[in-house]
């Protein structure tokens, strides 16, 4: 918990070096520092949260979150196997391990987290996993059958995805009782003013509660660099990565905390979105534990949703409100040759 000026000051003199192309050849061939350093480059969150941080002691952490409220959900779920075939230029292909799965869950079981709601993506499903996931205790929503917004701002579309990944997990509701039906628009993107309201009077219609999220881990940008220097066997720079990440998450949730008072003009319960992936595998105990110690209480989703601040129709739109830093949403991955979750949040 003690390395956000460690964090800061290494952070600026990584970005003393300018960037350079991504893929897996060109980084291959650089030396193990220059690739660190490439890859932090290529994260925009990174410069601002660690320049302004350069003046805080890490003692200032402790308590920094004090009668804070989370709700934790996750955004898809690993398979039980890689596939090299399918996933042959992303670093984080074996990524997909049962592993890592229990990483997660024994993370939750750990910290004594209520039910987390996984939302998924039927393209990408594992069944047996899921089943499991549900055995434990926690809860599933749905996103889009790929996980991503239509290209299009055609709200028929929408639904039609939108029905396909319920009919994707339509087995699992025939193996377990659904007692709530959570919806959450992939990347947290909504289109035009017309296409949400269309949505959302289907999603009323067929009884869905619609889950935004107000703090976004947006631990996609972290996860190709953190899974490229595992490859190479940089333990370093992937420690390094580990914490960037987790000293920017601290800087999100202040800051959210910070918006959500100034909006509401109190204090507001919050629902965090983070994505199951190797660096959230490896790290997700460790991050609980570490919010807990900052003095957050996690609460269920349905308790998160029932603060007035979420009764609204816009609901998404309004927690969105809350998001800092919305317009960085470039695809960390596409620097390392691929697109990891290309749509989704």
């Amino acid at each position: 918990m003690k390395y956000s000026l460690v964090v800061a000051i290494i952070a600026v003199a990584l970005f003393l070096s300018a960037g350079c192309s991504q893929s897996r050849d060109a980084q291959a061939a650089k030396p193990e520092m220059t690739r660190c350093q490439d890859e932090l480059n290529a994260i925009p969150e990174v410069p601002e949260a660690s320049l302004k941080g350069r003046s805080r002691s890490p003692d200032d952490e402790a308590g920094a979150l004090s009668g804070m409220e989370i709700a934790l959900t996750i955004n898809r779920m690993f398979r039980s196997t890689a596939d090299p075939d399918r996933d042959q230029d992303d670093w984080c292909y074996t990524e997909n391990t049962r592993q890592n799965f229990e990483k997660l869950l024994n993370a939750i079981k750990g910290n004594e987290i209520p039910p987390t709601v996984d939302f998924l993506a039927g393209e990408s499903i594992d069944l047996a996993i899921q089943e499991e996931w549900l055995r434990s205790g926690n809860l599933i929503g749905s996103m889009t059958y790929k996980g991503r917004s239509s290209k299009r701002d055609d709200a028929k579309e929408f639904i039609e995805t939108l029905s396909r990944n319920e009919q994707e997990l339509s087995p699992l509701w025939s193996k377990f009782n659904r007692q709530q039906k959570y919806f959450r628009y992939p990347s947290l993107k909504l289109g035009d003013a017309r296409r949400p309201r269309e949505i959302a009077d289907y999603l009323k219609q067929k009884g869905f509660v619609e889950v935004p999220a107000t703090i976004d881990a947006r631990a996609d940008h972290f996860s190709q660099p953190y899974c490229a220097a595992l490859t190479r066997g940089d333990q370093v720079c992937a420690n390094f990565i580990g914490a960037t990440f987790k000293s920017i998450l601290l800087d999100k949730t202040q800051k959210a905390r910070d918006a959500a008072r100034r909006i509401a003009g109190r204090e507001v319960k919050h629902i965090l979105l983070i994505q199951a992936n190797q660096l959230t595998a490896d790290m997700l105990d460790e991050l609980l534990r570490w919010y807990k110690a900052l003095g957050v209480k996690f609460i269920s989703i349905d308790e998160a949703l029932k603060d007035p601040f979420y009764a609204t129709e816009d609901v998404t739109s309004k927690a969105n409100q809350i998001l800092i830093n919305r317009g960085l949403q470039v695809q960390i991955a596409a620097s390392f040759g691929v697109a990891t979750y290309p749509e989704d949040a």
